[in-house]
């Protein structure tokens, strides 16, 4: 069930996901850059890149970033803002899972939700150990994910939003493990659905799984402001880590 294949190269993403927008980019960019150390022109890759936010704020701060994603949708976005801001970074359009390269990063980030689409555990733990792969010694890892317990206990089952000629329906519920969210779009008279499917994981689980693959914990917060994780009021697991 490779959902994100289809919603991710829709049209329809960008205008659902619209409230994320480059101030967030910028806020999350900063945490992270406040607590690592990155000297300049440090390679960094972007895992699922999207629309290149992160991808332009990295770039903008002088390192040398590499973007991959699946969407070649999102990728075309995220080369134009690279355009008309004149940075020079590498976009690359793959499937995660099928990335390769002989580079080493000093840093990989897996931002935005971007972990646990896949239907098994071990697919979704390969992204973890790829990254550890691709890193340099010393380099530094940082996953941004959902917090499962906020999930399960603010979860807004129906919203409905509405803009210029368009109105969005999301339903969202829990089904065993995983978050699931079916999305409505309906414009001039056309209707369109699309799916949201991720495998939701504990703190816990996947800093064991983490230091498993042999990443070192540094810290975790858990927004973008730089608050300490709590489990139960935390809506973000913001990891750092390296190997």
């Amino acid at each position: 069930m490779e959902w994100f294949k289809h919603w991710f190269n829709s049209k329809e993403y960008l205008n659902v996901y619209r409230h994320r927008d480059e101030k967030e980019a910028a806020e999350l960019v900063s945490l992270i850059l406040k607590n690592i150390h990155l000297s300049p022109g440090s390679k960094v890759l972007d895992m699922a890149a999207g629309s290149g936010r992160h991808a332009v704020t990295f770039a903008r701060n002088g390192y040398n970033v590499t973007a991959v994603d699946l969407s070649s949708t999102l990728l075309s976005i995220a080369k134009k803002k690279a355009a008309d801001n004149c940075l020079n970074i590498q976009f690359i359009n793959s499937d995660i899972r099928d990335f390769t390269t002989e580079d080493k990063f000093d840093l990989i980030i897996n931002l935005f939700t971007s972990f646990g689409y896949f239907d098994s555990d071990k697919e979704n733990f390969d992204v973890l150990k790829k990254a550890y792969k691709l890193l340099r010694v010393d380099g530094f890892f940082v996953l941004d994910y959902l917090n499962k317990n906020f999930v399960k206990h603010n979860l807004i089952p129906n919203t409905t939003d509405s803009f210029v000629d368009t109105k969005i329906t999301q339903k969202r519920f829990i089904e065993g493990e995983r978050i699931i969210k079916e999305i409505t779009v309906e414009k001039n008279g056309e209707t369109k659905k699309y799916l949201e499917s991720v495998r939701m994981y504990n703190r816990n689980e996947l800093l064991e799984t983490l230091q498993k693959i042999g990443f070192k914990f540094i810290n975790t917060f858990g927004d973008f402001n730089g608050n300490q994780f709590k489990l139960e009021s935390s809506p973000r697991i913001i990891i750092i880590a390296c190997k």
